[in-house]
């Protein structure tokens, strides 16, 4: 059985991803794609411009037969962590390959670059995170991250590239064709429909507003006293003093702005912000990386992918709903859905409990 996985954000969801997907049904053929999805927040600590189960629903529409949650604490992270846990995600699933959108298609960078730095490992001549130097585009840098998991732990899973066309993936401005990055969208939403097909930007009004979470960024930072805050995951080396300045702004962009520098990265100080609005602590997340992943979590399937997962539901621990008290990665997950809800006046909660996302 031909089973191929993808790794996505899918914020948003748009005309690129649907080249993506039908590149792989023209070379692969697959009898099923499994996705891997971060859920309502991403990598670099942005909230999603659409919650986990719009976008699992459009991404089922666009044809991937089983939607997997990366979650949270698995998601809002390095690049070399988020893809090992996207890997190990997919190796749980059985896939046979997987499919990564790439600036430069060439596999044997990936290949050489893999070597290069194990032989620096081996040989012990300097630390191997000072003397990385990947010398690649941000697609392909997460597409190396994957490649390096899949050789550690010899994984029986092969990585093919697709080219990107028209627009790479920090691209600010508009491409001229009908695919542009995810960037420029989020930046031009009043194009989305130009860019996107018709099952993703006919939520356009569901569209969350990542603004609306300054307040309660700010309300935690000033209601947590100083070892409280740091206490939170992503907080050191004495940032948690320039916080409290939170008084004086009203602004979440102008708030990352004043705490980021060359020693914090505004990508770092969204992700720490992200961690205190739901109060996410170190020894929570410690707690959770001492151990490897050893379940999925279905945020939706088709008829194909259900079939699929009942046929190997002995083998793999699945959970299609949730509640309190599962383990401890899903119920951080469940609090910030209580916490969207709130905030957004989602039904993210109902959703949670009720089971996978469905379309006929």
């Amino acid at each position: 059985m031909k089973i191929v996985g993808i790794i996505a954000e899918y914020n948003p969801l748009h005309n690129g991803h649907l080249y993506h997907i039908n590149k792989i049904k023209e070379i692969e053929k697959p009898d099923l794609i499994i996705g891997v999805i971060s859920s309502s927040f991403t990598m670099r600590g942005d909230l999603s411009i659409y919650d986990k189960f719009t976008k699992t629903r459009q991404a089922l529409e666009l044809g991937l037969d089983i939607i997997i949650e990366n979650p949270i604490v698995y998601t809002i992270e390095r690049a070399d962590i988020y893809a090992k846990n996207a890997i190990d995600i997919l190796n749980i699933c059985n896939v046979n390959s997987i499919y990564v959108g790439s600036e430069e298609n060439d596999i044997l960078k990936y290949e050489k670059i893999y070597k290069e730095n194990k032989e620096i490992e081996n040989n012990n001549k300097l630390s191997l995170k000072k003397n990385l130097n990947l010398d690649l585009l941000s697609n392909d840098i997460l597409g190396y991250f994957y490649y390096k998991r899949i050789k550690d732990m010899n994984y029986d899973i092969k990585v093919n590239l697709i080219k990107r066309i028209d627009n790479n993936y920090n691209d600010k401005n508009l491409s001229n064709t009908n695919i542009s990055s995810a960037t420029s969208i989020r930046l031009n939403l009043d194009k989305i429909k130009e860019y996107t097909p018709e099952f993703t930007h006919k939520d356009i009004n569901n569209i969350l507003n990542e603004n609306k979470l300054f307040k309660f960024i700010k309300y935690n930072i000033l209601n947590l006293n100083i070892n409280e805050l740091k206490n939170i995951f992503f907080v050191d080396e004495g940032i948690e003093n320039k916080l409290k300045d939170v008084i004086n702004y009203n602004n979440l962009d102008d708030f990352i702005n004043y705490l980021s520098n060359k020693k914090y990265t505004k990508t770092r100080i969204k992700r720490m912000l992200i961690y205190i609005l739901f109060n996410i602590k170190k020894d929570e997340i410690n707690k959770i990386y001492q151990e490897d992943i050893n379940f999925i979590r279905v945020l939706g399937y088709s008829k194909h992918g259900k079939k699929y997962l009942s046929k190997n539901k002995k083998k793999i621990t699945i959970y299609t709903n949730i509640k309190e008290g599962i383990n401890n990665v899903l119920d951080i997950e469940f609090k910030i859905s209580k916490i969207l809800d709130f905030i957004y006046n989602t039904n993210l909660i109902e959703l949670e409990q009720k089971g996978p996302i469905t379309i006929k």
